[in-house]
């Protein structure tokens, strides 16, 4: 009897533990850069699904008429999905503070990251332009390339 509950508390917890892992998923990213004092499209942010690619440069505040949104959608491959969500360390991120450094002291740029998991949870880490925390330092390469990318097809 004792050996059948034990079983029974095994196949539960690997059941809970595939189950949890699934809902730790990402749906969405999003990612984005933003200048205070600047000219011309201070911010740039932009949205990665597993089928989609959703870039948008905004002039806040803007004081030339002759700029406005501007927007782009693309589609995502599958690799290039895989390769933008397979490398981020999801327990590592999560439990990063929301702002780290003084993003956009200085006039000095701020970007931003944010996960959208498929079971709802979603957290958004800022930091200093171009000073990325050491746990995203190999993933953002990924993501500045498809950004990158992106945002020279505005020009």
């Amino acid at each position: 009897m004792k050996a059948n509950n034990i079983v029974i508390l095994l196949i539960s917890l690997l059941n809970f533990s595939c189950s949890n892992e699934l809902d730790k998923r990402i749906k969405k990213i999003n990612y984005g850069t933003s200048f205070g004092e600047c000219v011309g499209y201070c911010r740039k942010q932009m949205s990665v699904a597993s089928d989609s690619v959703h870039f948008t440069a905004f002039c806040d505040a803007c004081m030339t008429p002759s700029v406005s949104r501007k927007d782009l959608f693309s589609m995502t491959t599958k690799t290039e999905w895989d390769s933008i969500q397979n490398f981020l360390p999801l327990n590592s991120f999560f439990i990063m503070p929301t702002v780290i450094g003084c993003p956009d002291c200085a006039d000095g740029g701020a970007e931003w990251l944010e996960l959208i998991l498929i079971n709802g949870e979603t957290h958004k880490v800022t930091f200093e332009f171009g000073k990325e925390p050491s746990v995203l330092k190999d993933y953002i390469v990924n993501i500045r390339k498809i950004f990158t990318n992106n945002n020279s097809m505005l020009n």
